[in-house]
Formats: structure tokens, sequence, C-alpha cells
């Protein structure tokens, strides 16, 4: 929520969401976050307890069904009037082709015809097999950020949490 915080201290009102995904070729479906039944809540205090709430489990192959979820994602309801920006942030490459996901050029369609006016990725920018990420970043407002050093996301937590401070500072200039 610091995150959204920095978006708010520069005069952007923020709402946020947050789908959990893994890998649907081996049956481990996404889910989307419901904030007393919504999809996106601007209280920080619930979203912390639901975020707190999602443990890392599973496994199998690196890929994760990354591609899914940024389609899902575009499906929410955002709200018309407001300004729509998504952060993608992964430490696997996609599957290519997904469950539902043919290709990285029907998210890029999708990405440009729902009207999200900001893309973001949080990845492992020298990860040769997630490069395919940044063909996401097409014809839209973004960049991306890389999520760090280390073997697993305790020995990254400063440098990511540095990230989504930079990220934060991003999204509000792009934004205003």
């Amino acid at each position: 929520m610091e995150f959204a915080d920095t978006i708010e201290k520069d005069g952007v009102r923020v709402r946020v969401g947050l789908i959990e995904f893994r890998d649907r070729l081996i049956n481990e479906e996404h889910q989307v976050l419901k904030f007393d039944r919504k999809v996106f809540t601007n209280n920080p205090i619930l979203f912390r307890q639901k975020v707190a709430k999602i443990k890392a489990y599973g496994g199998g192959d690196a890929p994760e069904s990354s591609l899914d979820a940024v389609m899902l994602a575009l499906a929410q309801p955002f709200d018309l009037e407001s300004n729509k920006a998504i952060v993608l942030v992964t430490d696997a490459p996609p599957h290519i082709p997904d469950k539902k996901t043919k290709n990285i050029e029907e998210v890029v369609t999708a990405i440009q015809t729902t009207g999200i006016e900001q893309f973001y990725l949080v990845i492992a920018t020298q990860d040769a097999e997630s490069q395919v990420y940044l063909k996401l970043l097409s014809g839209v407002k973004g960049m991306a950020f890389d999520l760090g050093k280390g073997d697993d996301f305790c020995s990254r937590a400063e440098n990511f949490k540095r990230t989504l401070m930079s990220l934060g500072k991003t999204i509000s200039t792009a934004t205003r």
C-alpha cells in the first residue's frame, strides 16, 4: 500500500486490485481478490489483509500463466472515467501458448483495444526468457522495472520495495 500512498501523495486518486496467478497448465487457476465483493479498493487496510493471506505454493515448470492473467486483468470492471494502469509482477517467463491465450500479440492487441493507458512490468529484466514481456509495452505508456537479485523473493524484498516506490512515482507522473 506504500505504493498506492506514493501515487496519492502526488494528487492521484488510487484504487487497486490484485490477481493472484500461477500455472493454469497444471490446474492452478487465477484468483481475483475481492474487497467487500468488489475487484478494486481504496482501503489500504482491507488490501493489506487480503494480500497477507496469499501464500506461495505449487511448482512445476518455470513458466507461469501470466499472459492469461493479464487477459483476465483487462476484463475487470475498470471505472470508465479513470486512468487505467496495469502492473505485472512476476519472476517467471510466460507460457506461450497458455491455457487460453495463444501468443503475446493477442495480449498486445487486447491492451491496445481496452483503453489501458499505462502498463508496467516488474520482471527479471536480465533473464532472456522474460524478455518476451517487453513486447507488452507496444503502443502504451509504460516500462519495465527489475525484480531484483537473489534466489527467492525474501532476498529481493528491499529492492522490490524500492522498485514499487519508483513505480508509484512513475505512474503518478504519467497520470497527471
